[in-house]
């Protein structure tokens, strides 16, 4: 059987290597012909059975994509969305498909990205309430510790909303204090001394650096969301750039 990653940027690239080790037969698709791996344009791919999409959340054609590939393989199983997307997009996925759709966002760190998605459990999520065991298992022999969300939205939100967005919002305090502490001509690190102690005994005060947000995670995903008080990230962002320019 045959694995199928679709978009071999990062997350595709990453996800083709883990399969790798695993002894999973695995092929990789991309727009780049230079990144796909074990395939050729217009070959027929032999015993398809899960279809992973690492394609950009953020491109519009991202659900005609999917369905366009899904239709394309004769013979899938199981269709694995990796990708970080808008709300609703993974359903949409669903309406338009009769092979089941599922939704798994990554975690961990691009430049440790392998270890990070052996380390982290690996949280997948149906809009179909009845899945068939073997799945399950399939799915535990890839990703080794797994657990289940309730419905695709529930997980499309707790990507952006729990993770890329929560670290936003602690990046934000520390630029806030940190405009604060220049201002009043204090030492910045001296001050964060105080929590020190708090969070080591309670963990709910962590220090974090005041840096620039950049990348392609924390800013673009807020773009998937329509909510303009999420949306502060990104104003207090731009004027601690101007602040420290």
């Amino acid at each position: 059987m045959t694995d199928i990653i679709l978009g071999m940027g990062e997350v595709g690239e990453t996800l083709f290597h883990l399969l790798e080790e695993k002894n999973f037969d695995s092929i990789g698709i991309d727009v780049d012909s230079s990144k796909c791996k074990n395939y050729s344009e217009n070959e027929k791919i032999e015993n398809p059975e899960y279809l992973h999409v690492c394609l950009p959340g953020e491109l519009s054609e991202f659900v005609d994509i999917t369905i366009n590939w899904i239709n394309k393989i004769e013979g899938l199983k199981v269709v694995l969305v990796h990708s970080t997307v808008k709300p609703g997009t993974t359903k949409m996925i669903q309406e338009k498909s009769k092979v089941l759709v599922l939704y798994s966002p990554v975690r961990g760190v691009h430049k440790r990205f392998l270890d990070d998605i052996k380390k982290y459990t690996k949280f997948i999520s149906s809009d179909e309430k009845n899945i068939d065991p073997k799945i399950k298992i399939d799915l535990e022999n890839r990703f080794e510790k797994i657990d289940w969300m309730s419905t695709t939205k529930t997980a499309e939100l707790a990507k952006i909303l729990v993770d890329t967005t929560y670290y936003g919002w602690l990046i934000n305090y520390a630029q806030i204090t940190k405009m604060i502490c220049e201002k009043e001509n204090i030492d910045f690190d001296e001050m964060w001394k105080f929590a020190d102690e708090i969070h080591e005994n309670l963990g709910n005060r962590p220090k974090m650096y005041p840096g620039i947000i950049g990348g392609h995670c924390v800013i673009p995903n807020l773009n998937l969301i329509d909510y303009e008080n999420i949306d502060m990230i990104k104003k207090i962002n731009e004027m601690y750039e101007k602040f420290k320019k």
